[in-house]
């Protein structure tokens, strides 16, 4: 065993379940570097209880709030643009929140707030229960999604008609603050410290050793790697030329900060170090583990931009209130969280396999987002059809999302377990904040460019600012206007649907011989539900 800098064991890197031939993933059989790290279930430590349901209820109110803030602005983004003049800058509410989730600065600083509140319950859910109860713990946790989806975008469309927008940033405040003190207290630092006090176990949370661990500068090359992707995908084409000095500097800077991020998680990685990399580099030489790192940037394109179009493309193209608008994307936000309960009984109960669901949910998200591409250009409302197609998107989005997070947990150990995790949310996250940077560029430059000689240059840039202005162009050249913004968004489904073939593609590498499954790997491991428990 290596030695850190400070005499510790340095931990491992990653163990991914190889075949016994040598080949990656081809059977359920677990391998000794795995195995070597598994106690006997007898010995399994968890919370249960009291605790345990207290601890859960402080995780579940942090993820609604976490949840309600990417939802709540879907139908207010057109409100936000109209009040601070910038019609084409929406976007950034919404992907400055997604980039720290891995223009307004406050907006940015939730998205910290809410990128260690999701990506701390996907670390912490492998620690509070057994492997075979996970897919059960991840089905209750992920009823949130439920409740928040749906709250979300109607409480959003009824503060945005009714009072200021402003109150869609202000509603975290007190059930935020009963969330910090229900986590602070009945969550321990670590397993050995379960069974300290509050004040050892704030001090355990904020100690030097805790902190040294933390890998700053991959952090912040991370960030700076996308914050300049975002930056010129939102700007090129609008607000600066593509052959500006702007728009290549960015790209070149993005690139740079790429390479050091990579080159710098491979050196931790292979060195000494007390600091824990936050993409170890070592997962992508797992041939299942790389592909679901793919299928999860790709099925994050739609998941998130979708999730947006929606509304604004009811209230651009059809004229409808914020509310209307919230209640056009109901039924992908009802379904999603359905099917991703849904795959969390059939991982955990009937025991399927998680890369036959990842392929299934794939095919399904592909030929959803692809019908949305015929969703009429033209008409005074939202189609029956457009309502299935977006069943179909929900479906394919719950059956994926979280059944990839249950596939990570049976390719490495316990311990990796929550940086595998991570790594899924990070990946997917990027993947959206990604799209909407481009489906942003493709709607600017179409109107641009379909525009042009229909609409004076003041007309255009009032119609940036408010799409309330479309209104007061008179029915002729009103209607034009919301025609090119209804071409604009189909452009973004076509793009959007390219993606979608692409998580397909990078699913079909997940297949195997013998996919693993829960019980198998759980058996395996000596993960059994019986485990005595740590907290009672």
């Amino acid at each position: 065993m290596e030695k850190t800098r400070d005499g510790n064991e340095k931990p491992q890197p990653p163990a991914v379940v190889d075949a016994p031939d040598g080949s990656a993933n081809e059977g359920p059989t677990v391998p000794a570097a795995v195995q070597q790290n598994v106690r006997p279930a007898s010995e399994a430590e968890y919370m249960s209880g009291w605790r345990l349901y207290m601890l859960t209820a402080g995780i579940w109110i942090s993820l609604f709030l976490s949840t309600l803030e990417t939802t709540i602005v879907s139908t207010s983004l057109v409100s936000i643009a109209d009040s601070l003049s910038g019609c084409e800058e929406r976007n950034w509410v919404v992907t400055a929140y997604f980039l720290t989730y891995t223009g307004i600065i406050l907006r940015a600083f939730q998205g910290i707030g809410g990128s260690g509140i999701y990506s701390m319950v996907l670390f912490l859910a492998p620690k509070l229960v057994p492997m075979t109860e996970y897919g059960k713990y991840i089905g209750i946790i992920s009823s949130v999604f439920a409740l928040a989806s749906v709250t979300g975008p109607l409480v959003g469309g009824a503060i945005s008609s009714n009072t200021s927008w402003r109150w869609v940033f202000l509603l975290n405040g007190p059930p935020g603050f009963l969330a910090i003190l229900i986590i602070a207290t009945f969550l321990p630092a670590s397993e050995v410290e379960a069974g300290s006090g509050i004040r050892a176990r704030l001090r355990a949370k904020f100690s030097n050793k805790t902190l040294r661990r933390v890998d700053i500068l991959g952090a912040i090359s991370l960030l700076a790697a996308s914050v300049l992707l975002i930056f010129a995908l939102e700007s090129g084409g609008t607000r600066y030329k593509w052959t500006s000095g702007t728009i290549i500097s960015t790209f070149v800077l993005s690139g740079l900060s790429w390479i050091v991020f990579i080159f710098w998680e491979t050196y931790l990685e292979r060195t000494t170090s007390t600091q824990e990399p936050v993409f170890p580099m070592g997962l992508l030489k797992n041939r299942q583990l790389a592909s679901m790192m793919f299928t999860t940037f790709f099925i994050g394109f739609p998941f998130v931009s979708i999730l947006f179009l929606i509304p604004q493309h009811a209230q651009a193209v059809y004229g409808m209130s914020p509310v209307r608008a919230s209640l056009s994307v109901l039924p992908l936000l009802l379904t999603s969280p359905a099917a991703t309960v849904a795959s969390g009984v059939l991982t955990s109960t009937f025991n399927v396999p998680p890369s036959y669901l990842i392929l299934i949910g794939a095919v399904i998200q592909a030929i959803a987002v692809g019908l949305a591409i015929t969703i009429p250009l033209t008409g005074y409302g939202i189609s029956a059809a457009q309502y299935g197609f977006e069943s179909m998107m929900g479906v394919g989005f719950g059956l994926t999302l979280s059944t990839a997070l249950t596939l990570g947990q049976l390719l490495v150990s316990k311990e990796d377990a929550g940086v595998v995790m991570g790594a899924l949310t990070q990946i997917r996250v990027l993947g959206g904040t990604v799209a909407l940077a481009i489906c942003s560029a493709i709607l600017s430059n179409h109107l641009r460019d379909t525009l042009n000689g229909v609409l004076t240059p003041t007309e255009f840039h009032e119609i940036t600012e408010s799409l309330g202005v479309i209104d007061r162009l008179g029915p002729d050249r009103g209607a034009w206007v919301r025609l090119a913004f209804a071409e604009g968004y189909r452009k973004q489904f076509q793009v959007l649907t390219g993606f979608s073939g692409a998580a397909f593609l990078a699913a079909l590498f997940l297949i195997s011989r013998k996919p693993l499954n829960v019980r198998d790997v759980a058996k395996q491991r000596g993960d059994a539900a019986n485990g005595s428990s740590s907290s009672s």
